[in-house]
């Protein structure tokens, strides 16, 4: 073979480098693939199939939920592993009509994985996603921003989800009354709406922390908390006026056990209130912030319920007080 030949082919040893560099990148190609239809867990966003053009619209056209489902499709078709350790699908604010795509809900069920985090829009309450029957064995954490919740969910979480340890619920529509589960250790409940439960009661035998923020209107007669041990760590926020001074003395006093303690908009009158009188010490209390709290039109209400809430106590360390001083 002539120079010509060998210079037409890659210009001798440094066609040689490539030709193994090109061998290189088919093994790495088929080692990608493996390891891709191996892979622990999926996350999908839509904004990654948005054009650059398109990302800034806050609107998606069918093409590109399309592209979304049928990648989706392709990959678990290929996929080896029998469980996935988590499914995530974060849509932001695009508009989907939910009535009609159900897909990747069944997609993130059939392969139960422990960790289900499902991030919806809330643009228009009329196409909500109704959230079916939930029924996994092997789930341990679950994430819901933006769906419909229909009172049965709770019985389902309750019944289908004996391994469920970790509760997060952001801006959804919820028509259960309680939630009870054996194993939960950690809840958030923020800015969910209520149109049909006025009491929330949360039962769980042995939860390390607790998050509720609660709108306005939405569990106006108060919030129980039922747990038999002592509950680590607890941040209530309060819409103004959201419940009634008992319901918030009820709540606040359902949190006897807890180590640390954030409150926000609770009611002088609430602490002052005879209902509160009647909750145990909070003997555990080591920490304990203050913001946006007690505020009257009578100074001396502040300082009463401060003061009545320190008695109650007694092993106290640290206190925090946010806005505090604001005159109203």
């Amino acid at each position: 073979m002539g120079n010509w030949e060998l210079s037409e082919i890659g210009g001798g040893r440094r066609g040689e480098e490539e030709s193994e560099k090109a061998m290189q990148s088919v093994v790495l190609s088929k080692r990608g693939i493996d390891l891709w239809r191996s892979m622990p867990a999926v996350d999908l966003d839509i904004s990654e199939f948005l054009s650059i053009t398109r990302r800034s619209s806050q609107y998606c056209c069918k093409d590109v939920w399309g592209k979304m489902e049928n990648f989706s499709t392709n990959l678990l078709m290929r996929h080896r592993a029998p469980r996935l350790d988590a499914f995530r699908l974060r849509i932001g604010s695009i508009m989907i009509d939910w009535s009609r795509n159900s897909f990747f809900f069944s997609i993130a069920t059939e392969y139960c994985p422990m960790e289900l985090e499902i991030r919806l829009n809330r643009l228009d309450w009329s196409v909500l996603y109704q959230l079916p029957k939930l029924v996994s064995c092997h789930l341990k954490r679950l994430v819901l921003s933006g769906v419909s919740l229909e009172h049965s969910f709770a019985e389902h979480l309750h019944s289908g989800c004996p391994a469920l340890e970790d509760l997060v619920l952001w801006g959804c529509d919820t028509e259960f009354c309680g939630l009870q589960s054996e194993t939960l250790k950690n809840l958030v409940i923020r800015s969910c709406t209520s149109r049909v439960a006025d009491i929330l009661v949360i039962r769980a035998p042995s939860p390390a922390s607790l998050r509720l923020d609660l709108l306005y209107n939405t569990h106006k007669n108060g919030v129980l908390l039922d747990t038999e041990k002592f509950l680590v760590k607890a941040s209530i926020s309060l819409a103004s006026d959201q419940l009634s001074q008992r319901g918030e003395a009820i709540l606040l006093g359902s949190l006897f056990s807890v180590t640390s303690l954030e409150l926000g908009g609770f009611n002088a009158m609430a602490i002052l209130d005879k209902e509160f009188d009647k909750s145990p010490a909070f003997d555990n209390l080591r920490t304990l912030a203050l913001n946006w709290c007690f505020h009257s039109k009578r100074d001396v209400n502040k300082f009463k319920a401060l003061g009545r809430l320190l008695q109650k106590s007694p092993n106290l360390e640290k206190l925090t007080l946010q806005t505090f001083w604001l005159v109203i």
